[in-house]
Protein backbone atom coordinates (compact mmCIF):
# COMPACT_ATOMS: atom_id res chain seq x y z
CA UNK A 1 0.00 0.00 0.00
CA UNK A 2 2.89 2.14 0.95
CA UNK A 3 4.64 2.04 -2.78
CA UNK A 4 1.47 3.09 -4.45
CA UNK A 5 1.03 6.06 -1.63
CA UNK A 6 4.17 6.83 -2.64
CA UNK A 7 3.60 6.41 -6.36
CA UNK A 8 0.82 8.34 -6.08
CA UNK A 9 3.24 11.00 -4.52
CA UNK A 10 5.45 11.16 -7.60
CA UNK A 11 2.28 11.58 -10.06
CA UNK A 12 1.65 14.39 -8.45
CA UNK A 13 4.87 15.66 -8.40
CA UNK A 14 5.69 15.67 -11.97
CA UNK A 15 1.99 17.21 -12.59
CA UNK A 16 3.30 19.87 -10.34
CA UNK A 17 6.76 19.94 -12.22
CA UNK A 18 4.54 19.88 -15.99
CA UNK A 19 2.39 23.36 -15.09
CA UNK A 20 5.42 24.90 -15.52
CA UNK A 21 6.14 24.24 -19.12
CA UNK A 22 2.29 24.95 -19.60
CA UNK A 23 2.17 28.25 -17.94
CA UNK A 24 5.14 29.23 -20.02
CA UNK A 25 3.37 28.34 -23.05
CA UNK A 26 -0.09 29.72 -21.84
CA UNK A 27 0.43 32.32 -19.21
CA UNK A 28 3.63 34.20 -19.85
CA UNK A 29 3.28 36.34 -23.11
CA UNK A 30 -0.82 36.39 -22.87
CA UNK A 31 -3.91 37.58 -21.14
CA UNK A 32 -6.24 34.84 -21.30
CA UNK A 33 -8.36 35.07 -19.23
CA UNK A 34 -9.61 31.26 -20.16
CA UNK A 35 -6.40 30.26 -19.17
CA UNK A 36 -5.88 32.42 -16.20
CA UNK A 37 -9.08 30.11 -15.00
CA UNK A 38 -8.07 26.88 -16.13
CA UNK A 39 -4.56 27.60 -14.21
CA UNK A 40 -5.92 28.18 -11.26
CA UNK A 41 -8.38 25.91 -10.98
CA UNK A 42 -5.43 23.29 -11.77
CA UNK A 43 -3.39 25.29 -8.92
CA UNK A 44 -5.95 24.66 -6.30
CA UNK A 45 -6.79 20.93 -7.17
CA UNK A 46 -2.89 20.32 -6.56
CA UNK A 47 -2.65 22.45 -3.54
CA UNK A 48 -6.01 20.29 -1.88
CA UNK A 49 -4.66 17.36 -3.13
CA UNK A 50 -1.65 18.03 -1.34
CA UNK A 51 -2.68 19.03 1.86
CA UNK A 52 -4.40 15.92 2.29
CA UNK A 53 -1.17 14.18 1.33
CA UNK A 54 0.25 16.30 4.07
CA UNK A 55 -1.13 15.19 6.37
CA UNK A 56 -0.96 11.55 5.94
CA UNK A 57 2.54 11.67 5.73
CA UNK A 58 3.08 13.91 8.39
CA UNK A 59 1.70 11.18 10.85
CA UNK A 60 4.33 10.08 13.05
CA UNK A 61 4.23 6.75 12.40
CA UNK A 62 5.19 7.16 8.47
CA UNK A 63 7.82 5.46 7.41
CA UNK A 64 9.66 7.40 5.15
CA UNK A 65 10.67 10.42 6.77
CA UNK A 66 12.24 12.52 4.14
CA UNK A 67 8.58 12.59 2.17
CA UNK A 68 7.11 15.40 4.65
CA UNK A 69 9.58 18.17 4.01
CA UNK A 70 9.11 16.84 -0.43
CA UNK A 71 5.35 17.87 -0.01
CA UNK A 72 5.68 20.86 1.71
CA UNK A 73 8.08 22.17 -0.58
CA UNK A 74 5.99 21.24 -3.24
CA UNK A 75 2.91 22.77 -1.37
CA UNK A 76 5.00 26.00 -1.04
CA UNK A 77 5.75 26.16 -4.86
CA UNK A 78 2.26 25.58 -5.82
CA UNK A 79 1.01 27.99 -3.43
CA UNK A 80 4.22 30.38 -4.74
CA UNK A 81 2.23 29.85 -8.04
CA UNK A 82 -1.18 31.02 -7.28
CA UNK A 83 0.07 34.39 -6.05
CA UNK A 84 2.25 34.74 -8.48
CA UNK A 85 -0.21 34.64 -11.68
CA UNK A 86 -3.52 34.99 -9.62
CA UNK A 87 -2.78 37.66 -7.15
CA UNK A 88 -4.51 40.96 -7.67
CA UNK A 89 -2.19 43.99 -6.90
CA UNK A 90 -3.16 47.83 -7.03
CA UNK A 91 -1.58 49.99 -9.38
CA UNK A 92 0.39 51.59 -6.46
CA UNK A 93 1.53 48.60 -5.53
CA UNK A 94 2.56 47.75 -8.98
CA UNK A 95 4.67 50.90 -9.51
CA UNK A 96 6.14 50.45 -6.30
CA UNK A 97 7.69 47.25 -7.80
CA UNK A 98 8.37 48.80 -10.86
CA UNK A 99 10.38 51.55 -9.31
CA UNK A 100 12.04 48.89 -7.07
CA UNK A 101 13.17 46.71 -9.88
CA UNK A 102 14.02 49.13 -12.62
CA UNK A 103 15.89 51.76 -10.41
Amino acid sequence: MLRNFRAAIEDWDEVCTALGSWETEHLANEDDPAAKEQHRGWVTELIAWGELVQRAVEQPQFPDKALPARVRSRLQHLQDKLSLWHREMSSAEEDRILRAVFK
